[in-house]
């Protein structure tokens, strides 16, 4: 057991845009795959690392977030030493701030007496907007044996796309995957021969703890920018490169693909190499009523289907009616689409209910979001 390790996890992103699905919830709890949460994949990784000491940094909307972790029992996280703990940004005793972080520093700073507080040697940072299968003791290894200050984990091949997302950092290194400076992408970019960042980052903790306090108290807020890109040519920061797939959920589109490249089995086998733990529900197994047609989708447990489903993803408990047609969507936890609705390229949020006849159809590039409670 990785007992000098201490898990760090960003619920939330700076650079998300993903409208009204993230209006009253967290990234990291926005459903992904059917059953599962974003905070599933990640909290996985550090469970198969055998991490178990696990701290999550929040913001704001964290209701649901803490509704789905429970106590941690599903991740193994309920234990006397270490464990699951959630860090709220009102946790800071004696402090008169508000929730709101000028940056991730600042996030880190404010929670700076909890992260003391624990006895691990090393820290293990991933954020919430990019997920992919990842052996952190690999990336443990790596970085005490190269005797590196900092690592940085990286892909070069983002999403499987040839577009590189905005904000998304890209890095830039040399033969020896030394980090020399850090370009924060502002703009939608080709991804032919570059090196993207994926949000995970290695260092000891007591490195941590100065170059925060240092950060701070010159007002500097953004770790990639005032830390790995400042002290790029001070420090030993070096590149660890991820070959598995990645998953970048920071827009909309961002989302629908991901879930979407999901139903692609080779991906599927990349994403679920090692096992995935959610919140159990004891929910009933799903039921295919005669008539119903269903092809190259998954279909969660509880669901009810009595019309077509195709190339989509369906949570637990969604409803499709008699002669409804459901094609490449995500349809959400408990949602009920009722006879003879069309749904093409749209995202149907918790509890939305299409009444019959309606016709949504969405695009590729800007799929149609119905808010979470909708009657539409």
């Amino acid at each position: 057991m990785m007992s000098n390790v201490l898990g760090l996890i960003f619920s939330y992103s700076e650079r998300e845009n993903l409208r009204e699905m993230t209006k009253t919830r967290t990234l990291a709890s926005l459903p992904f795959g059917g059953k599962y949460r974003i905070i599933d994949f990640i909290l996985s990784n550090y469970v198969n690392s055998a991490i178990y000491d696990i701290f999550i940094l929040t913001r704001n909307n964290y209701h649901s977030l803490v509704d789905h972790l429970g106590s941690g029992k599903e991740w193994d996280l309920t234990r006397k030493r270490g464990g699951l703990r959630i860090l709220s940004p009102f946790s800071n005793p004696g402090s008169n701030e508000t929730g709101v972080y000028k940056g991730t520093i600042e996030a880190l700073s404010r929670n700076m007496h909890s992260i003391r507080r624990s006895m691990a040697e090393y820290i293990v940072i991933s954020g919430s907007s990019i997920l992919c299968q990842m052996n952190f003791q690999d990336i443990l290894k790596s970085h005490i044996e190269r005797n590196a200050d900092i690592t940085v984990a990286y892909t070069r091949a983002m999403n499987g796309c040839n577009i590189i997302p905005q904000g998304v950092n890209l890095l830039k290194m040399d033969e020896d995957e030394r980090i020399h400076d850090l370009i924060i992408n502002n703009d939608d970019i080709n991804a032919q021969d570059v090196t993207c960042d994926i949000g995970v980052i290695v260092l000891k903790k007591s490195l941590l703890e100065s170059l925060v306090a240092d950060a701070m108290s010159y007002g500097r807020y953004d770790f990639y920018r005032d830390i790995i890109q400042r002290l790029s040519s001070t420090l030993n920061i070096l590149g660890y490169e991820c070959k598995n797939h990645i998953f970048e959920i920071s827009s909309v589109t961002g989302y629908m693909q991901a879930n979407m490249n999901l139903l692609n089995e080779d991906v599927r086998k990349n994403a679920f190499v090692q096992p995935i733990y959610t919140k159990v529900k004891d929910s009933v197994p799903a039921i295919y009523l005669e008539g119903c047609h269903v092809k190259n989708s998954i279909i969660s447990d509880g669901c009810k289907i009595e019309g077509s489903v195709e190339n989509s993803i369906l949570s637990r408990g969604v409803k499709i009616g008699k002669g409804a047609i459901v094609k490449n969507s995500i349809i959400m936890q408990n949602a009920e689409i009722m006879k003879t609705v069309i749904l093409d390229h749209v995202i149907l949020d918790k509890d939305v209910m299409v009444r019959e006849n309606r016709h949504i159809t969405g695009h590729d590039t800007y799929p149609v979001v119905i808010e979470k409670f909708s009657i539409v």
